[in-house]
């Protein structure tokens, strides 16, 4: 024990008044004196002997200089004896006494001296206190929980302890000490009245800062005079806080083992391991249908797999050795890299080519499953031994958490891709469905069997149909076809040839006939009857023969190997036109895609609507929006103007984007851009075998059956297509149905987004339909003005 004065850094805030303090032994005393009649143990001995040893120094029970308790060692020696456990070594406790309040030690172990004292300066670290203003705050909340419990009675939020960070300069790590304050020995006295706590003024709470800028106005310290001792009790809780920091990135940020959690939970890590050189890496187990996903950036935190892709590893190496580690999920522990034997020796080389020495892979499990494997590793040699993995060992049901949170990320990740790319169901009408759900496990428990689910409808809501066709796709879809033929018989042609060459078999002259026959008439006009005697050819004469003189003939099986590579579905030279036509489809329609759902999510914040796309040769969509959609949202025709006004910019966008495309098509196809004017009211609803919305009602049906003929639909007393590349046709009955997108023409004539050339048109007859009209209006391509979608919190003017 060490009998030095070391006062610590008055860092109290200056604005908060200093209380009077007193260095006395008497508050001590007396507690003695008191304990001295309650006893008959032996404990009265020492009490008698500490009062006895006291007694010699009166001047101990009077206020004193904290510079003569140099004096008094034996006493202090005494006083430590009788205050802590006989069975308790000093060398391993830190302990020390120090004045009231103010933060001056005048006793302690070794221990306490060691982390607080720069022996070689002969002052206190300054890196003792990292964050003076929360040390100043933890201490005012102790004073104050003090002075409440000793006046008031007050036990609220009592506080005898705080924690402290402090730097370890060997490390180069935060380590985190609790600070326990006994002030049983310290009296306190009010120099001035005390004020009256009454609810008006005493609802405060210690951990709040207006709580404790009240007591400081109520309470100023300098109307208190502390006399006595106190006693520190200081624990190392670095492993404690550093797993409260896991947790709360657990609770506060939804931790997973992801860029935003990973950095932090590894400083935690670090902190209770004690050494700055060992890293960490995290491997959550991602599957689609129970196997591994293939994507190595999916394990970017896993050291392994960083070296992997880095040094040019293939995954099927890695993805093997993660099935195998899960087949036999144990602890992996490379000691010592450099002595690895012959089995580990590629994974060994692979970990060493990094610089590392040691290398441990642990499985992680949740709820007694395996969600993932943790990693440890350094570069310094020695540094990881099995003393690393026990002190690890708290912080494993956390990492076992994150690696959970992550994988439950990746599955709602997966099912929102699924309901959002591949189902009906949208967020706007999800509360419905929500609703129907409820009312039948509801009624299924209350019936006890499965009950009659609801009927989803959404009544009076306003449709607006769009439809973006691919110009001539099923001419070009046959030519495609006949191309292709074309190539396949003239390889057919030439293996027959081959065969006939060296086999001399009189069949084949025929096939040859046949072949060029096939060839004339894919010049001509084919038709489908043409398409069923080909493939019947193909598949009935040619391909069996083929076979059969590839296995009885193995000198020709070279040629007919590649005319069967060539037909290959998909993937052969055969295919190549239609495989140049779908790629050219795939890139418009994935661009027109991913502009619509753009353009959808900014609809939706404007005004929730269902949106839902289909896809043909283009892309068609329906949107329907109204009050029945979204009860809670009050719903005004404004929406509606603007939805309109949208879908007409959103045409011309469109229009815009796929021509900007042609260069790099290697089928040159164009946009047309359909839109239906319909401006009543229909009823929808959920039609459970099909998965999808429709229509209600009969008069509600005829809608339906009108923009589903219009896609054909011609100019009245020609044969010419009402829609035409480079412009949009909108289809309407009324004129006043039509004279609110006039108006939006206008506008958007005035912006160069379109051209000035807008026609008044009658159509032909449908099916069942008559009295059809149409607008249309070309698209400014040559313009440079940069297209963009309406503003969907612009007023809709140009209609009024």
């Amino acid at each position: 024990m060490q009998n030095k004065i070391l006062a610590l850094p008055d860092i109290q805030d200056p604005t908060i008044p200093k209380p009077a303090i007193s260095l006395s032994f008497k508050p001590f005393l007396d507690y003695i004196r008191e304990r001295l009649h309650d006893t008959d143990t032996i404990k009265k001995e020492i009490y008698q002997l500490i009062l006895h040893r006291f007694s010699k120094y009166p001047e101990l029970e009077e206020e004193m200089s904290v510079k003569d308790t140099g004096k008094y060692k034996d006493l202090l020696d005494l006083l430590y004896i009788s205050l802590s456990t006989v069975v308790e070594d000093e060398k391993n406790v830190l302990w020390g006494l120090s004045t009231p309040v103010t933060p001056v030690i005048f006793y302690g172990s070794d221990p306490l001296y060691s982390l607080m004292y720069e022996a070689a300066q002969n002052q206190v670290d300054p890196e003792i206190f990292a964050n003076p203003p929360e040390f100043n705050r933890q201490k005012c909340e102790m004073i104050y929980s003090y002075l409440l419990d000793k006046f008031y009675n007050l036990n609220l939020n009592k506080r005898d302890e705080m924690v402290h960070q402090v730097f370890d300069k060997k490390t180069s790590l935060l380590k985190y000490y609790r600070v326990n304050v006994d002030t049983r020995f310290v009296n306190v006295t009010s120099e001035r009245p005390l004020p009256e706590l009454t609810p008006g003024n005493s609802q405060f709470n210690l951990s709040e800062e207006a709580g404790l800028e009240t007591l400081v106005k109520l309470l100023p310290l300098s109307m208190f005079h502390f006399t006595g001792f106190s006693i520190l009790t200081i624990t190392e809780v670095t492993t404690e806080y550093a797993v409260e920091k896991i947790k709360d990135i657990l609770v506060n940020d939804h931790g997973k083992a992801d860029e935003v959690s990973y950095e932090p939970v590894v400083q935690s890590l670090k902190s209770i391991a004690g050494s700055n050189e060992l890293e960490f890496g995290l491997l959550p187990l991602f599957r689609v249908n129970n196997k591994l996903v293939e994507d190595i950036d999916a394990y970017c935190h896993s050291i392994i797999f960083s070296l992997g892709k880095k040094e040019g590893v293939t995954k099927n190496f890695f993805l093997q050795l993660v099935e195998k580690f899960i087949a036999h999920p144990k602890l992996i522990f490379f000691k010592d890299l450099d002595t690895c034997g012959p089995s580990q020796q590629q994974v060994g080389d692979l970990l060493k080519s990094a610089g590392l020495k040691s290398y441990a892979l642990m499985p992680v499990y949740y709820n007694n499953k395996l969600s993932g494997a943790f990693e440890i590793y350094t570069r310094q040699k020695g540094l990881l031994d099995e003393r690393t993995l026990t002190r690890i060992e708290p912080a494993m049901p956390l990492i076992a958490q994150l690696l959970q949170n992550s994988l439950d990320a990746f599955e709602t990740k997966i099912n929102d891709t699924i309901r959002d790319k591949f189902t009906s169901l949208q967020p706007s009408v999800q509360w419905k469905f929500n609703e129907a759900a409820w009312n039948y496990i509801y009624r299924s428990r209350l019936e006890g069997k499965p009950a009659e689910v609801n009927k989803i409808e959404f009544k009076q809501v306003y449709p607006l149909y769009g439809a973006v066709d691919m110009r001539n796709s099923t001419i070009e879809r046959n030519k495609a076809v006949l191309d292709d033929l074309q190539y396949q018989f003239t390889v057919l042609q030439e293996v027959f040839t081959v065969l006939k060459e060296k086999s001399g078999f009189a069949l084949t002259e025929e096939f040859i006939f046949k072949c060029t026959k096939w060839q004339n008439v894919f010049r001509g006009v084919f038709t489908t009857n043409d398409e069923i005697k080909v493939n019947q050819f193909l598949n009935e004469e040619a391909h069996p023969f083929l076979r059969h003189f590839r296995e009885t003939n193995p000198a020709v099986s070279a040629a007919i190997n590649s005319y069967f590579e060539a037909i290959e579905q998909g993937k052969g030279t055969a295919w190549k036109h239609r495989r140049q036509l779908e790629d050219s489809m795939q890139t418009i329609n994935n661009a027109v895609n991913n502009y619509l759902d753009l353009m959808n999510a900014e609809l939706q914040r404007a005004y929730p609507c269902y949106f839902e796309k289909f896809r043909t040769d283009g892309v068609e969509y329906d949107i329907y929006i109204g009050q029945s959609i979204s009860p809670e949202k009050p719903f005004d025709i404004v929406y509606l103007k603007n939805l309109r006004l949208w879908q007409l910019t959103s045409m011309a966008a469109i229009a815009k984007l796929s021509h900007s495309l042609l260069p790099q098509l290697k089928v040159q196809l164009e946009t047309t851009q359909l839109i239906f004017i319909y401006s009543s009211t229909i009823d929808i609803s959920f039609r459970n075998d099909e998965r999808k919305f429709d229509v209600e009602g009969g008069y509600n049906i005829r809608y339906h059956i009108i923009k589903k003929r219009i896609d054909k639909v011609t100019i009245k007393n020609t044969r010419e297509r009402l829609t035409q590349p480079g412009k949009i046709a909108l289809i309407y009955f009324n004129q006043k149905d039509a004279e609110e997108y006039i108006a939006y023409i206008h506008h958007l004539q005035e912006k160069k987004i379109l051209r000035d050339d807008m026609e008044y048109l009658e159509l032909d007859e449908l099916q069942g339909v008559n009295g059809l009209k149409a607008l249309r209006v070309g698209v400014d391509f040559d313009n440079a003005t940069h297209l963009q979608s309406a503003s969907l919190s612009q007023k809709a003017s140009v209609s009024q």
